[in-house]
């Protein structure tokens, strides 16, 4: 395996996880419809908050790059409401 596909199936494990995808829409965007936009919000801050805590002894620049999407899709929900 090339460092490309290395970098390739780590990015697919944070941006877009099979085991989120074998339904007709991944599991985030069904959750961000059952929740209220505060529910949605406090859930995208503290996953953040979970990958950032757990990155030294768990999944490293993997867990990081796991909190930067979750900070990242709590931002673009934040300019939304703009």
């Amino acid at each position: 395996m090339t460092r490309d596909d290395e970098v390739k199936a780590v990015s697919d494990m944070v941006n877009h996880p099979e085991h989120y995808k074998q339904f007709s829409r991944e599991v985030i965007d069904t959750m961000q419809g059952m929740s209220t936009p505060e529910e949605f919000k406090g859930h995208l801050k503290l996953t953040a908050v979970k990958y950032l805590s757990r990155y030294q002894g768990k999944n490293g620049i993997e867990d990081l790059d796991k909190a930067i999407w979750y900070v990242t899709k709590l931002r673009e929900v934040l300019e939304e409401e703009q």
